[in-house]
């Protein structure tokens, strides 16, 4: 959905969009909630995907059309804070529901939630330049969008190193249940509050970006990113099996740095895209979520051990960001 969406965000009214999609989710949500029918649910759960899916790029456009400047990097702070407080909150508050009122009181609780977003936004949300979007509609076509996306160079490293930080990121949230279960002899029970520091330390870090945006040039903040970071992830490579209170200094302090990523991310992206920004955001999206998937995967069929394959990303995502560095400079001689 990011990249079949985000061929026509930028021509169609963000409004009707989002009404659109929450109308899906609701429905199939609701769907979800009374078949008895395992076919009807699976299908119910596609179009519910279909609808959720489309949130996210919607949202993410909207504050880059409604904010400028500073405004924006602030705006995409608190998105990323609540993007981030979401998965956190969903599985104790899912659980306490489902406990109480089964699977059916989860869905209904889902259908609610909807239907009071549908209502809200419906009133509360602006047209978004509707006559300005419908006349950039005969601008380019599909292929010249694309065309204009891969030939900005520093949106697509943008993009590039989106990818590399969330395969790392699920890479390392894939190994964490072994490596403190296995090596550590941690409970599974007390293994699912530990991911709670990591979610703190993310909402840290987007809190921090909101803070630092305003006083300092966005170049320089994804510079100490692209620096910052690999040297973490090398170093959790190296520690992962010594010692479980230097361990969790290091993941906090890489949690920080991955909760400052997506807003900044996400800031530059739509700084360097006018016409092409929600292409440019959808790409963006499915970039890193292919990231995710692969790097979920990427623990259980390498055959190295765990330590030398997080160092080696490390590794090479140092060598990434020292090339990008290199041709940001060349660049600059060069204007």
């Amino acid at each position: 959905m990011q990249v079949i969406l985000g061929t026509f965000i930028d021509t169609t009214n963000q409004k009707k969009l989002l009404i659109f999609s929450l109308i899906i989710t609701s429905i199939s949500t609701l769907f979800c909630a009374f078949t008895t029918k395992f076919s009807v649910f699976f299908i119910a759960r596609m179009f519910q995907a279909i609808g959720a899916a489309m949130i996210p790029l919607i949202a993410v456009n909207v504050i880059a059309m409604l904010f400028e400047g500073g405004e924006r990097g602030d705006a995409m702070g608190t998105y990323q804070i609540l993007f981030t407080l979401a998965p956190a909150l969903a599985p104790i508050l899912g659980g306490f529901i489902g406990q109480y009122y089964g699977y059916s009181g989860v869905f209904l609780f889902l259908f609610i939630i909807s239907m009071m977003l549908l209502i809200f936004l419906g009133y509360q949300l602006p047209t978004l330049n509707g006559k300005q979007m419908l006349d950039n509609k005969n601008e380019r076509h599909t292929y010249q969008k694309y065309k204009v996306l891969w030939a900005n160079k520093k949106g697509m490293s943008v993009i590039g190193i989106g990818f590399l930080t969330f395969l790392i990121y699920f890479s390392i949230l894939t190994y964490l249940p072994v490596l403190l279960h296995d090596h550590y002899q941690i409970s599974l029970q007390i293994i699912g509050l530990l991911y709670l520091p990591l979610t703190i330390s993310m909402i840290t870090g987007s809190i921090l970006f909101k803070k630092l945006q305003r006083k300092l040039d966005l170049e320089k903040l994804y510079q100490i990113i692209l620096f910052l970071m690999p040297l973490f992830i090398v170093l959790f490579g190296m520690i992962l099996e010594n010692n479980i209170i230097i361990l969790s200094v290091v993941l906090f302090v890489y949690g920080i740095l991955l909760g400052f990523s997506p807003p900044l991310f996400s800031t530059i992206i739509s700084n360097q895209y006018t016409n092409e920004r929600g292409l440019a955001l959808g790409i963006f999206n499915f970039v890193r979520y292919c990231g995710m998937a692969i790097g979920a995967g990427i623990v259980g069929i390498s055959l190295l051990n765990s330590s030398s394959l997080f160092v080696i990303l490390g590794v090479v995502f140092l060598a990434l960001s020292l090339m990008i560095n290199q041709n940001q400079i060349v660049k600059t001689k060069g204007s």
